[in-house]
């Protein structure tokens, strides 16, 4: 499918499917064309040329359908500020037609089932970002669509955050991802697509991209302090390591694995970074 604006093409003929309970991610900087695809999926705005299919059911034709078996989660967090956790909470549980005992349901699925009359504008960014998340639930989805689900968040929230979409995939659901966080996408996603200009240029399991383009590399720090990176199990690596033994000068050694950063920089010769 792709999506043009006047004569710029946003989204570039891309196409790709999400096994059932499986964890998706499109992972690129701001401008990729990821919120894009997200909108589309999400019947917000049509494709212009292609067809997307959610849950079986055309997105172009069959909205309603799709609407009621999908939740959403955007970068923005547009709660209702002055509402408690449980105003909000109920208001878009009535909208459902989900019963009333969804709501501490939902709540204990995110873990802030004590914070029900709290106001939303008294919590924190990682608070609020649970409950977008509770109410993405309140329907019951199949599919949940997440937005930069970790971004602007401090380290410990962003792990309770992944630890949280882990154990939504334990229940059985689907989920699809928007990050531009590499280690975000490296820990959650079953199969990764790497956007880049509104194009997929790569898509497979993290260790299977990193694998493939990817390259691990020996790391040796001598006693002086300088530092020798090589390929690891190359001639190069090996030579290094006989010279600096051979003179004594060797401190520490270890092995580097390939990390999804080495990938993108490597397909796109760009650095991705979280504050793209």
């Amino acid at each position: 499918m792709s999506k043009k604006y006047g004569s710029f093409e946003v989204v570039k003929n891309i196409s790709f499917s999400v096994k059932k309970g499986t964890i998706f991610g499109l992972l690129g900087p701001n401008g990729a064309g990821k919120s894009t695809t997200i909108k589309i999926l999400t019947c917000q705005s049509p494709p212009t040329s292609g067809v997307a299919y959610i849950g079986g059911f055309n997105a172009a034709v069959d909205a309603a359908e799709i609407k009621k078996r999908i939740g959403v989660v955007f970068e923005s967090q547009n709660l209702y500020e002055e509402l408690s956790v449980f105003e909000n909470l109920n208001f878009f549980r009535q909208l459902y037609g989900a019963p009333a005992e969804k709501i501490t349901e939902v709540l204990e699925v995110v873990g802030v089932k004590g914070n029900q009359k709290d106001k939303i504008k008294t919590l924190s960014k990682g608070m609020k970002q649970k409950i977008m998340i509770a109410r993405a639930l309140i329907n019951d989805p199949d599919i949940l669509f997440l937005d930069e689900p970790g971004s602007g968040l401090d380290p410990h929230s962003a792990r309770e955050i992944r630890q949280m979409i882990l154990g939504l995939k334990g229940r059985g659901k689907t989920i699809l991802i928007t990050t531009h966080n590499m280690e975000e996408a490296d820990f959650l996603c079953d199969c990764l697509a790497i956007i880049h200009k509104g194009s997929i240029i790569a898509m497979d399991a993290p260790g299977n991209l990193k694998k493939k383009y990817g390259e691990d590399v020996l790391r040796i720090k001598t006693v002086t302090g300088d530092i020798y990176e090589s390929p690891l199990n190359t001639k190069s690596s090996s030579d290094i390591f006989k010279k600096l033994s051979d003179d004594n000068q060797i401190f520490l050694v270890h092995s580097k694995e390939a990390t999804i950063e080495d990938v993108f920089i490597r397909l796109t010769g760009e650095r991705l970074t979280d504050e793209s």
